[in-house]
């Protein structure tokens, strides 16, 4: 059952108006009264149906766009994105307010205080949001357009994403078709669904293209930064000594492998290729520049802004991903072996 101003009202003693008043932040309701309406909206399980309210309020043009907080060495992924998005919005007549979203201690609740306090008028998410994650099913929920740039989508929230799976396939297939066999990855973390979109592309490729079944001793698990990277390599090359290439799920995390070998007199390619995957600007000028799976980020920030304008005049939510593209440098040669 969806709980409804007049559940709390009733539960307080309180007309109904008072209660949205309270809700709202609106002028003329004492503090102690807006905190008992607070506290019962939160026990009761309130969910305010922004969509529906913002029908009847004036639009403030405003678009939230909800960046997450990461611990740690990570790839900003939105940088790349973000220039693209504005300008896509600016041509809307759409104004842009960042909200920096704790990724691991979301507090419940807290996308629907930001919406109602600034009226904003949509939502998009940046990586690595995805269905699973608290504020992407609160949006769900509210009812408002939104685009996530994860792994949902709904009635009002469109999923606008780069295919990772396609992605995998491409980096496994490329090492392949270099004829590579012994091949390590290191994976980001475990049930994160890009990460497992990523692995599952490339086993994919190596079995049709190769007949290899991937061995689970080649494949180590790293956090997406560089340290993470530099460690797993040593791991696997403990491990398995004979890799001739290794996958990384991330370009930093190819960046701390390139950085370890170096310390270990391990030349890439010579001794060993490495490929990365997200296709950051700096990967350019690694050394030796980086071989990399590079997402469309342009198109992607461009289309994230043309879903949310499609929901506000009345879409549904729906899926679209691009093909990412394979950038090859220097730190992949052919194996002869």
């Amino acid at each position: 059952m969806d709980i409804t101003l007049e559940h709390i009202a009733n539960k307080l003693g309180l007309s109904v108006s008072t209660v949205s008043r309270a809700l709202n932040g609106s002028y003329g309701v004492h503090p102690r009264t807006v905190t008992r309406v607070q506290e019962a909206a939160a026990t009761l399980g309130y969910v305010p149906n922004l969509g529906a309210k913002q029908l009847v309020t004036r639009t403030s043009n405003l678009v939230g766009v909800f960046m997450p907080e990461m611990e740690g060495e990570s790839n900003r992924e939105f940088e790349d994105i973000f220039a693209s998005l504005r300008k896509a919005l600016r041509l809307f007549q759409k104004d842009i307010l960042i909200f920096s979203v704790p990724f691991r201690d979301y507090a419940p609740n807290s996308l629907s205080h930001w919406i109602r306090m600034r009226n904003l008028q949509g939502c998009i998410f940046m990586p690595p949001f995805s269905k699973e994650h608290p504020v992407i099913r609160e949006v769900l929920k509210l009812q408002i357009p939104a685009v996530n740039l994860g792994s949902a989508v709904g009635p009002h929230c469109s999923l606008m994403g780069s295919d990772d799976l396609e992605g995998g396939r491409m980096a496994g297939a490329f090492l392949v078709e270099q004829g590579h066999r012994r091949i390590g990855y290191i994976n980001g973390p475990e049930k994160v669904h890009i990460c497992e979109a990523r692995y599952q592309g490339f086993r994919e490729a190596l079995l049709s293209l190769a007949g290899i079944e991937h061995d689970a001793s080649c494949i180590e698990i790293g956090d997406f930064s560089g340290s993470s990277g530099a460690g797993a390599i040593l791991k696997l090359l403990d491990r398995e000594p004979d890799l001739t290439a290794v996958c990384c799920a991330n370009d930093l995390m190819a960046m701390g492998v390139i950085m370890e070998l170096g310390r270990k007199g391990i030349k890439v390619p010579d001794d060993l290729s490495v490929i990365g995957y997200d296709g950051s600007f700096f990967t350019a000028y690694t050394n030796p520049p980086l071989t990399t799976i590079r997402h469309r980020y342009e198109e992607i920030g461009t289309l994230a802004a043309e879903l949310l304008i499609e929901i506000m005049n009345g879409g549904a939510g729906r899926s679209l991903r691009l093909a990412p593209e394979l950038i090859r440098r220097d730190t992949v040669i052919p194996f002869e072996g």
